[in-house]
């Protein structure tokens, strides 16, 4: 094929105008240098998995040889290298050890056996109703709701009667905050120059509290402390209410302690 008159001159005049671009030479240069070969990344993605079938193997290896010494029967028991001391089982409370066939009433418990007394289970449920006590030696004690009550007062009435002089009295008297509780006054049939008459304001209850002055006394009879209280409207349940008394009198001077709760209608 004849070569095209003008061909040979143009690449001549092409060659002789290129100036090759350094920079841009260095530049490619650069970037080869900078990326891994192929085969090195090959060869560092290999060493895990040569590292892990090594490990593979040799578990092989000592599986297979645990195995082949497991395979032959001991011709002796092996010795016993030191002692230890016997393990204590205590049953618990509520679990007893199985009897033996052959074991009779008689027979003594086996070594080391350790016993204890039966505990039967707690069972859940309401707390115990406390234990009142509204007579005690020379003092005893009644409390009820007064007749003259209504829809939004009531009135406690504890009525001690005593059968010795009195010489020191202290009386409490707790009426439960139901809705609407609030105090409305106190009063006794003790005259008020011999009392020191209180209310304080609990969370939970109002406390009316009467105490007898040092160097008063009581002779015998029957005495009324009253607390009054406003409550919502309605018929109030006064089952919480409560009241307490500690007293001394007679001629030894003999302390005594009442306790009770207020009656239902």
């Amino acid at each position: 094929m004849a070569e095209h008159p003008d061909l040979g001159r143009v690449l001549r005049q092409e060659a002789g105008r290129h100036v090759p671009d350094r920079d841009a030479i260095l530049t490619r240069v650069a970037r080869r240098r900078s990326e891994p070969s192929r085969s090195r990344w090959a060869f560092l993605a290999l060493r895990p998995v040569a590292a892990a079938a090594s490990v593979v193997a040799t578990l092989v290896v000592g599986f297979t040889g645990i195995k082949l010494a497991g395979d032959r029967e001991p011709t002796q028991p092996p010795a016993a290298t030191g002692t230890s001391a016997p393990a204590s089982i205590s049953p618990s409370p509520s679990a007893s050890l199985p009897a033996s066939p052959d074991a009779s009433p008689g027979d003594d418990p086996p070594v080391g056996a350790t016993t204890r007394p039966h505990q039967p289970p707690a069972t859940a449920g309401s707390p115990p109703a406390p234990k009142w006590t509204p007579v005690a030696g020379y003092l005893s004690s009644a409390a009820e709701v007064d007749s003259h009550s209504n829809a939004t007062w009531a009135q406690g009435n504890l009525i001690l009667t005593t059968t010795e002089t009195v010489t020191a009295l202290d009386v409490l008297v707790s009426v439960v905050r139901t809705d609407g509780v609030a105090n409305a006054g106190q009063w006794s049939s003790i005259p008020a120059e011999m009392l020191t008459m209180t209310v304080t304001e609990e969370k939970d209850a109002l406390l009316y509290r009467f105490t007898l002055h040092d160097g008063a006394t009581l002779a015998p009879g029957a005495y009324t402390f009253a607390a009054q209280y406003l409550h919502a409207t309605g018929e109030r349940d006064q089952d919480a209410d409560s009241y307490g008394a500690i007293a001394t009198g007679g001629t030894d001077g003999k302390k005594v302690e009442i306790s009770g709760a207020f009656q239902a209608d």
